[in-house]
């Protein structure tokens, strides 16, 4: 992946590049289905006017939750890498 003639040949770039691509998988492979059944879920057993029971709440915060804070963890380090470009 390092290619010194385009400008890829530091090290922060690439595993910038690398860890952007990783967050669009995360978030469009794993957290998008997820929501949407989720929220298929909710549709099909509650009509509009009634409360989303907490058992929904517990779902998200069991199958969301530690993705999602993986993908903003991963947004972090992409954040710092290309304000610090450590190496």
């Amino acid at each position: 992946m390092i290619i010194t003639k385009t400008g890829l040949s530091q090290m922060w770039l690439n595993v910038s590049i690398l860890l952007s691509l990783l967050t669009v998988v995360l978030i469009d492979g794993w957290i998008e289905p997820r929501v949407n059944k989720i929220e298929k879920s909710i549709s099909e057993n509650y009509d509009q006017g009634e409360e989303i029971p907490a058992e929904f709440g517990l779902l998200i915060k069991k199958k969301l939750v530690p993705i999602e804070t993986a993908a903003q963890l991963l947004m972090i380090a992409i954040l710092v890498l290309m304000v610090m470009k450590p190496f």
